[in-house]
C-alpha cells in the first residue's frame, strides 16, 4: 500500500505554505498519498488542533504518518518530535499538540538528525524544513530512532475535564465548528453514567435551558422523535465525537447564543418524569 501522510495546520490556503510542504514531501516520497485534515485551525490554537487530531487519526490505516504544524514557538526552544503511538506515526512540535496520543505506550523521539531535514533551515518555517521532510522519510520506512534520540518528557496540554457537583455535571465548550455548533467536554459515557436509564438530560448554557437530546440536527429536543426543531431554538445532541453538542437548526449557535470556547455548560437530570 502506498504510504499515507495527513496534514493538519493553521496555515490556511491563502498563502503557499501548504503547497510548499507537499512539494517537499513528494520529492522524498513521491508515492505518498497526501490527505488534508484541515488547514483552518485558528492561528496558534494548539488545543483546537489536538482535538482535531483526537477525532481524526484513528480513521486512517495503521502506519499512517500524521503531520501537525501549529507552532507558535517555531524557531525557539521547543523540540520537534516524532512519535509512534497506537500503530500510527506523528510528527509535530513538542507543544502539547500530540497530547491525545501520548499514552504510556507512546515512543517519542526528538528530531535532531539534520541529514533528514532540508539543507537550509529557516527559523520561521519548520513545517517546510523539518517536519515535512521528516514525515516523508518516516513514510519511506525510516525508523524513528534514525531521526533522533528517544525522550520521556513530551509536553502535554492541561485539558479541562468536566466535574460532578451533586446531581450536576459541569463542563465547558471546547470546540466550535464552522457551522457554529458547540462541542463540549462532556462525553456520552459520563452522561450515561450520571443519568438514570429513563431520565432526560437538562442542559443549561448561555442562559438557555434545553431538555432532552436530539438524534439528529433536524429533530427537536423538547418534542417527539422526528418532529422538527422550531427556527432559532437551541437544541442538544451527542455528536460524531461522542460529546455533548449544542446547535441551532440551520443556524449558528455560537453567534446566536453569543458563546465561545471556555464558556460554561451544565447538565442535570430531568426529575419531572420517571
Amino acid at each position: 500500500m502506498r504510504p499515507i501522510i495527513t496534514l493538519t495546520t493553521d496555515f490556511g490556503l491563502d498563502d503557499p505554505f501548504v503547497g510548499i510542504m507537499k512539494g517537499v514531501i513528494l520529492k522524498i516520497a513521491p508515492e505518498a498519498r497526501l490527505i488534508d485534515i484541515t488547514h483552518n485551525i485558528e492561528p496558534q490554537n494548539i488545543a483546537q488542533a489536538a482535538l482535531v487530531l483526537e477525532s481524526s487519526y484513528s480513521y486512517f490505516p495503521q502506519g499512517t504518518v500524521h503531520m501537525l504544524v501549529v507552532d507558535p514557538g517555531v524557531g525557539g526552544n521547543r523540540r520537534p518530535l516524532a512519535v509512534n503511538s497506537r500503530g500510527h506515526y506523528f510528527v509535530a512540535p513538542d507543544n502539547g499538540i500530540l497530547s491525545p496520543v501520548l499514552d504510556k505506550e507512546a515512543q517519542c523521539f526528538e528530531l535532531t538528525e539534520k541529514k533528514f531535514f532540508l539543507e537550509s533551515i529557516s527559523n520561521t518555517f519548520h513545517g517546510r524544513d523539518v517536519f515535512a521532510p521528516s514525515a516523508a522519510w518516516i513514510a519511506q520506512g525510516k525508523d524513528l530512532s534514525d531521526l533522533g534520540g528517544k525522550i520521556s518528557d513530551p509536553q502535554t496540554l492541561d485539558v479541562p475535564q468536566p466535574i460532578i457537583e451533586g446531581k450536576t455535571i459541569r463542563g465547558q465548550i471546547i470546540y466550535i465548528d464552522r457551522f457554529g455548533n458547540l462541542t463540549t467536554n462532556i462525553g456520552v459515557d459520563l452522561l450515561q453514567k450520571h443519568l438514570g436509564p429513563n431520565q432526560k438530560p437538562v442542559v443549561h448554557i448561555g442562559g438557555k435551558k434545553i431538555t432532552g437530546l436530539c438524534a439528529s440536527y433536524s429533530e427537536n429536543s423538547e418534542n417527539s422523535e422526528n418532529s422538527e426543531a422550531p427556527e432559532g431554538q437551541a437544541s442538544a445532541l451527542v455528536n460524531s465525537w461522542n460529546r455533548l453538542e449544542i446547535f441551532i437548526r440551520e443556524d449558528n449557535a455560537a453567534e446566536k447564543l453569543r458563546l465561545r470556547v471556555g464558556d460554561a455548560v451544565s447538565v442535570d437530570a430531568d426529575e419531572s418524569k420517571p
